[in-house]
Parts: C-alpha cells; sequence; structure tokens
C-alpha cells in the first residue's frame, strides 16, 4: 500500500486531521509523504508526554504498525524518518512509545536512534517478551 492510501486511511480514521489533508491536496496537488504524515507528530508526541490516554495511543499506534507492516519502502521511509525520528527527539516520549511499539517498530526505532547516534537501544527476549535497554551514545 502506498502514502496517498495511507493518507486517505488518516483522514478517515482520525477526522481531526481530515482538514490538513484536504488542505495538503489543495496546496501540493498530491501526497508529498513526508510533509503529510509530520501532521501526527505533534498529536501522538503529546499523548505519549501526557500518558493518560492509553486508547488514543493504541489508535495511532496501530496505525503506525499498518504503515509500517503493510506499506511500501515509501511508507516504511516516512514511518522511520518522518515520525520515528521525530519521536526520538524527546527521550520521555520515545520510552513511552516503545510500551506500545511492536518488535518490528522497536527495532527500526534502534536503528534510527543507532544512525543518528543520539542512543543505544538493546532489544533482548525475556520470559517470551520483547525487552529493551537504553545506553548513553558512545
Amino acid at each position: 500500500m502506498n502514502k496517498e492510501y495511507f493518507a486517505q486511511e488518516l483522514a478517515r480514521r482520525f477526522p481531526e486531521h481530515r482538514a490538513a489533508y484536504e488542505d495538503h491536496l489543495r496546496a501540493y496537488g498530491e501526497v508529498l509523504g513526508h510533509v503529510f504524515f509530520c501532521e501526527i507528530n505533534p498529536v501522538l508526541s503529546g499523548l505519549l508526554r501526557e500518558n493518560r490516554d492509553s486508547a488514543g495511543i493504541r489508535r495511532y499506534m496501530d496505525f503506525l504498525e499498518e504503515m509500517y507492516r503493510e506499506g511500501d519502502a515509501d511508507v516504511r521511509n516516512i514511518v522511520q524518518v518522518t515520525i520515528l525520528e521525530y519521536l526520538g527527539d524527546d527521550e520521555a516520549v520515545l520510552r513511552g512509545a516503545f510500551e506500545y511499539f511492536s518488535e518490528a517498530l522497536m527495532e527500526a526505532s534502534r536503528e534510527v536512534e543507532a544512525g543518528w547516534g543520539r542512543r543505544e537501544i538493546r532489544l533482548y527476549r525475556k520470559n517470551g517478551r520483547m525487552r529493551y535497554e537504553w545506553k548513553p551514545p558512545r
């Protein structure tokens, strides 16, 4: 599935983003993935920072998981570059996100953080569950 599909889905599933989607199409005539999907960042990071609306966080996380799992290479890149990099700008927000991430998003986020040299995240299994620990950058 491509960025156009997921942009339409974001507007459909999250009516609060409908106007931004329509404005984006009027302004650019097409979906510019990295420009449009940054729309998610302040909302999701705010939810994670406050950590009071787990259902709201889960809705966004389920959407990101679907984008990463079902999306084409461009969509996966949007998730990594536009969303995961943004979440990693604030360690407390990223730690909150890790409580919701699937193993695939944990791994993608670990790669993003290592690439930026911001932090080292070690992933491991314990009692059948994915765990993580954070190390300061070297």
